[in-house]
């Protein structure tokens, strides 16, 4: 066991060594795949493909907010492929998340989390769906500039009943003191939202989720949603800046991060 005291990165390469596993090789079809069709405006989508020019879209945002859902629509619709970094964690690890945090805690896996966006951002028309916490480290920032940031984003309230529904956050390590419940959870959700805002405000897009009249039924569905949010990678695209980032490697010097 790696003590508290070891650096984060020794934690990591612990893992990465005891299972002696390549991280994206090693990801089952479910965490690396061409996504699923769904049915979609394939012209659309294919009018976004080509003005990506092969760079890739990274989903970040709060748990809860359905960035693998969404992705893995938006990847179908651009023809792309499509990976979830925590499937690929535990792939990797061959442990559970809940397992990494309760063994490494929460920068021992933040380690072995930056290593394997690392490996995904060298790849090319990806939809990459993100950990909740990806925004933290500043090194995190210099891969996901290699293509497109979407933040999604919802209520507090919104957020805890998905995640209560799924599973009362027993497979989400920040929530285990919530012991399921909702008011606990949308408290811990607000506490973290308000802490990554300033985070979260350096992706190149925000879209936030609907809802119902009463503020925490869902406002739409996953087709809906990913449509809203094709337009609003198409338009961020068309904006020079953006562009001719996307046209070059981003460099040290260009990154600006706040929140840091």
């Amino acid at each position: 066991r790696v003590h508290a005291a070891a650096p984060a990165h020794a934690a990591a390469a612990r893992l990465r060594a005891k299972h002696a596993v390549p991280a994206l090789a090693a990801a089952p079809s479910r965490a690396r795949r061409a996504a699923p069709r769904f049915r979609c405006d394939a012209a659309a989508g294919a009018e976004v493909a080509d003005a990506l020019d092969g760079s890739s879209v990274f989903l970040v945002g709060m748990m809860g907010t359905g960035k693998s859902s969404v992705g893995k629509k938006l990847a179908a619709e651009l023809g792309y492929n499509f990976f979830d970094t925590d499937e690929i964690i535990e792939s990797v690890t061959k442990m559970t998340i809940p397992e990494i945090f309760a063994e490494e805690g929460e920068d021992g896996f933040r380690e072995i989390e930056t290593q394997i966006l690392a490996e995904i951002a060298s790849y090319k028309k990806c939809v990459v769906a993100t950990g909740g916490g990806i925004v933290k480290r500043k090194a995190n920032w210099m891969h996901l500039r290699n293509g497109i940031v979407l933040c999604l984003s919802g209520s507090a309230k919104l957020l805890a009943r998905r995640v209560a529904d799924a599973d009362g956050g027993a497979s989400r390590p920040l929530f285990k003191d919530c012991d399921g419940d909702v008011d606990k959870i949308a408290e811990k959700i607000q506490e973290m939202m308000k802490e990554r805002a300033e985070m979260y405000a350096n992706a190149d897009i925000s879209v936030q989720l609907l809802v119902g009249d009463d503020g925490v039924s869902e406002g739409e569905d996953v087709d809906a949603l990913a449509t809203r949010v094709l337009k609003r990678v198409e338009s961020r695209i068309a904006e020079d800046d953006t562009k001719s980032r996307l046209r070059n490697e981003p460099k040290e010097g260009d990154i600006k991060v706040t929140g840091m």
